[in-house]
């Protein structure tokens, strides 16, 4: 069987530092959604994060989420049966979350290259950890540099960035798909950013699924069309419920991939009545040989043990027994 595709659930900084809020939002993710992982942003130390004179510093001051609350809610999550999945934003962060033992940690797209902050997350993994690292926005050469700093095996490469939101354009799917060809032994994933009111949301979000990645990330709220903090992406329980049920089909129709005919491929390819089988267009007696002139093929009521293939190969043969015209072929007839 292939691997399920693995959705996630993304809170980032929607709860603008109102706690209740977000208490509600996480209870109605895990009781109402089909996510697999919840993520959550965590910035414990917004000062080595971003520089006290950027635009929004004193507005994410307010907003920040202390140690306790996130205990809180990633103890909530687990209770719940969702994993988490824990974005680490800085040092302390790291040290923090950690702790938890995540399945998924997450390097942003825009700490890629931050050297201090790879290492110190590369001391604090154990082998079976993945590390999803954003690369939304990057070249390859940055890509390399952060997996050689991270110098770790178990790697999800996540495409998709915010740009408030993401234009059809900037997608760029092919990307993903050669990037997968340089890079065949990590993971992907693809963060979507489709505007919430985008007519095509869904659609764009399953087309990405269906280029091979491994897992899918959405903003999710259960105030869809309200403006708050990345209001922009985010899409309401039952849209993320649907993409849910969407990514659950395509799994399907994925298959696991082998080449060897499944069940309904053979029921498919029997000889007669679907694929053309042989038939004689003459009388012939035992002891003559087959010859490629005295037989045609055509779809039959009958089906034959004989293949198309298997029957040009058997040209030469003798046959066993006496066979009128417009008999189908079949392997007992001829001799070895």
């Amino acid at each position: 069987m292939n691997k399920s595709i693995v959705t996630i659930a993304e809170t980032a900084w929607h709860h603008e530092g109102d706690y209740t809020f977000m208490e509600t939002l996480v209870s109605d993710l895990i009781n109402k959604t089909k996510a697999d992982f919840i993520k959550y942003h965590l910035t414990l130390d917004l000062d080595e994060y971003m520089d006290h004179r950027h635009p929004v510093h004193d507005t994410l001051k307010k907003w920040m989420l202390d140690a306790d609350q996130w205990t809180e809610l990633i103890g909530r999550t687990r209770s719940g049966s969702k994993d988490i999945m824990l974005l680490l934003n800085d040092r302390k962060a790291i040290d923090f979350g950690m702790r938890f033992n995540p399945k998924l940690v997450e390097i942003h797209s825009v700490c890629l290259n931050d050297v201090k902050l790879l290492e110190h997350l590369s001391g604090s993994l154990h082998k079976d950890q993945k590390v999803v690292l954003g690369v939304g926005g990057s070249d390859l050469y940055e890509i390399e540099r952060a997996m050689e700093t991270l110098r770790h095996d178990n790697i999800i490469l996540m495409f998709g960035f915010q740009n408030y939101p993401t234009k059809y354009h900037n997608i760029n799917l092919h990307k993903i798909k050669k990037v997968k060809k340089l890079y065949p032994e990590y993971e992907y994933g693809y963060a979507d950013h489709t505007a919430w009111n985008d007519d095509n949301n869904m659609l764009i979000t399953s087309l990405a699924a269906a280029s091979g990645v491994g897992y899918i990330e959405k903003h999710v709220t259960n105030i869809y069309g309200k403006k708050r903090c990345d209001w922009e992406s985010a899409i309401s329980i039952d849209m993320f419920n649907e993409l849910s049920n969407s990514l659950s089909i395509l799994n399907s129709i994925g298959g696991d991939g082998a080449l060897k005919l499944n069940s309904g491929e053979r029921s498919y390819s029997v000889y007669g009545p679907m694929k053309k089988a042989a038939l004689l267009n003459c009388d012939v007696k035992a002891g003559e040989v087959l010859l490629k002139e005295i037989i045609a093929f055509k779809r039959t009521e009958e089906v034959s043990n004989l293949s198309q293939i298997e029957t040009i190969d058997m040209i030469g043969r003798s046959f066993l027994v006496d066979l009128k015209k417009d008999t189908v072929l079949k392997k007992e007839h001829l001799g070895a």
